[in-house]
């Protein structure tokens, strides 16, 4: 069985750590509407509008977070969302 990629994904806000680790995929409220993020997925820079980040990972239950907004990018297998 081939082996899942994995995707960087570091999440903060203006005072401290939200998560960070690696993730099969996350999905987010891009400001064009919903997207799920791969890894091996294309350099992407995006605005967030108000809704749901769900992050799924081996190993643990699927995490939620509510945002009101945010910046997220992508390069290199790894995401950087800022809330």
């Amino acid at each position: 069985m081939a082996e899942k990629k994995l995707l960087q994904l570091n999440i903060a806000k203006i005072d401290g750590p939200v998560f960070t680790g690696e993730v099969e995929s996350v999905t987010v409220p891009g400001s064009e509407g919903e997207m799920t993020i791969l890894a091996d997925h294309a350099p992407i820079v995006s605005a967030l509008k108000a809704g749901l980040i769900t992050v799924r990972a081996s190993g643990m239950d699927n995490l939620e977070i509510a945002v009101t907004g945010g910046t997220m990018e992508l390069s290199h297998n790894s995401l950087t969302i800022l809330l």
